[in-house]
């Protein structure tokens, strides 16, 4: 995402630095090519909307184009299965850039103006800005089905300007994995709070017999788990859901006391209950550490739930919901969401749409969730026995209590100016590396929060931070 933006952002100054090194002989030359192309592209949309009323008449198919960011066969099958059952006039065609290069890919075709209807991870806001992604506000306003959308996920899909660009099909949420058979051959209840993980954990590590009590992820991301302590420990009394790393005071939740706390309680739980290799994992490592049998407790999203079921013995293991502060009574965890928009220049937007209605409604929803890994996003899924019982029963229960907290980590890119998103940008650069640095005792944990504090530090001033808190 910061790629993107940075991209984005280096384009916009490139474009700005053109037009005004134009001469006022080519103002009047530019002028006429913007009028002659803003006509010719009301003509291509007249024409794309006559073919597309020509192949409603012989009974061709309008092709919808979808690219994606992440490929998945098997997904990306039955999108296409659920779309022909349901949409006799539509085809859904779906690219899928590498993986590596998805997203500046995406950037570029957008930039172009490809002929592509339905763009994945587009609520970006300078997508919008651009005029890329197109404004469902009226199409979602007349959709029946939306109404039963979980209101979290509305907030999110509203963007900036109040209104709506895209509709999630999936939501990411962790939850607490956890070996049954090793707990209850030590005679140790799955733990609820972190104090009691720290304990359980420390007590079913035996490095002698290759088992530890946590599939630390030491690299990648792996300080956002951390974060979690973090935000729990400061609790809906100083943190807003909208601000995940801004508080209520105006500063930085590294600012805090509890900050340089959470950074021990980490130190320890790597130390004494973490493999010393796990400095270097990143998810697909923690996860094979906890299905192979060499880690007691892992911290996941749903999508490992398949994984398990692959790798494991029914009985063996076990999901939980994830612990809450000791203190507070609350858990604070980033709530990824995965979701379509429909471009600013389709020739095709309410094919798009309709294709839309059916992977994000409620039976398509189901569906795609049930072999993606993924959440489903409307409220009725809990009527359904497999997301309401066996493994994905945490995640309903945690849905069910407020004290769960769920936020988007991008959510201060929808408020902040551009001077601060540029610094909030250096946050996430050597953030892996700084961890690495904590864990290893290179950096102490009053030098990591002062590190991390710093990109935050515009919050003390900032204009719309102090409107939305009330402070002087």
């Amino acid at each position: 995402m910061k790629k993107k933006l940075l991209a984005l952002l280096l384009s916009g100054t490139m474009l700005a630095g053109m037009l005004t090194g134009c001469s006022s002989a080519e103002d009047s030359a530019e002028g006429a090519s913007v009028k002659e192309t803003t006509q010719a592209a009301e003509e291509k949309a007249q024409a794309a909307e006559e073919t597309a009323e020509a192949a409603e008449e012989s009974g061709e198919k309008v092709v919808i184009t979808m690219v994606t960011t992440l490929g998945n066969e098997t997904r990306d099958q039955l999108m296409k299965d659920l779309v022909e059952a349901s949409c006799d006039n539509i085809e859904l065609e779906i690219i899928t850039p590498p993986s590596d290069q998805a997203g500046e890919k995406i950037v570029a075709m957008l930039q172009a103006h490809e002929d592509i209807d339905i763009v994945e991870d587009g609520l970006d806001r300078h997508y919008i800005e651009n005029g890329w992604i197109a404004d469902l506000t009226d199409y979602v306003a007349e959709w029946d089905e939306y109404e039963t959308i979980l209101p979290s996920l509305k907030d999110r899909q509203a963007s900036f300007d109040g209104k709506v660009y895209g509709l999630y099909y999936g939501r990411y949420e962790r939850c607490l994995f956890y070996r049954a058979d090793w707990l209850k051959e030590a005679g140790i209840e799955v733990p609820t709070t972190w104090n009691e993980l720290y304990d359980a954990a420390v007590a079913l590590t035996d490095p002698s017999q290759n088992r530890y009590g946590y599939a630390m992820r030491g690299n990648v991301n792996g300080g956002d788990y951390m974060q979690m302590l973090l935000q729990a420990s400061l609790s809906s009394e100083l943190m807003d859901l909208a601000t995940p790393y801004i508080t209520k005071e105006g500063k930085s939740i590294y600012e805090y006391p509890e900050a340089i706390e959470a950074c021990e309680f980490w130190i320890d739980l790597y130390n004494n209950a973490s493999n010393p290799d796990s400095l270097a994992w990143g998810y697909p490592e923690s996860v094979e550490a906890f299905y192979s049998g060499t880690a007691a407790f892992l911290i996941n999203d749903a999508e490992v739930i398949a994984t398990c079921e692959q790798y494991m013995e029914d009985g063996t293991w076990g999901t939980a919901p994830l612990p809450v502060h000791d203190e507070t009574g609350e858990s604070w965890f980033p709530q990824g969401g995965a979701h379509f928009c429909i471009t600013g220049f389709s020739e095709h937007k309410d094919e798009a749409f309709e294709v839309l209605k059916v992977i994000c409604g409620q039976e398509g929803n189901m569906e795609l969730s049930k072999i993606n890994g993924t959440l489903p996003v409307h409220t009725t899924a809990a009527q359904d026995p497999f997301f309401g019982e066996g493994y994905y029963a945490a995640y309903a229960t945690m849905g069910a209590d407020p004290n769960y907290k769920g936020f988007s980590e991008a959510a201060e890119y929808a408020f902040a100016t551009e001077e601060e998103l540029s610094i909030i940008d250096g946050f996430w650069k050597e953030k892996d590396a700084l961890f690495q640095e904590l864990l290893l005792g290179e950096l102490s944990p009053e030098d990591y929060c002062a590190d991390r504090a710093s990109y935050y530090a515009w919050a003390h001033d900032s204009e719309w931070v102090a409107e939305r808190f009330g402070l002087d």
